[in-house]
């Protein structure tokens, strides 16, 4: 459990978002080498990673 300040975790929850994004960004990298595509949706500190019809996207809990 989190015991910081804060501000210390609004900065945190930033920097999980922040990997979210590039790990939706990786996703959508291997579904454009066509060899299928990821499914279900990955739940992480900065949100929650769906597929979406443009690719993948990070949305808040």
């Amino acid at each position: 459990m989190f015991t910081g300040t804060p501000e210390e975790l609004k900065r945190r929850e930033a920097q999980a978002r922040t990997i979210a994004a590039r790990i939706a960004m990786l996703l959508d990298d291997l579904e454009a080498l066509s060899l299928g595509s990821p499914s279900g949706q990955l739940h992480t500190p900065g949100g929650i990673i769906r597929p979406s019809g443009r690719g993948w996207t990070v949305t808040n809990r």
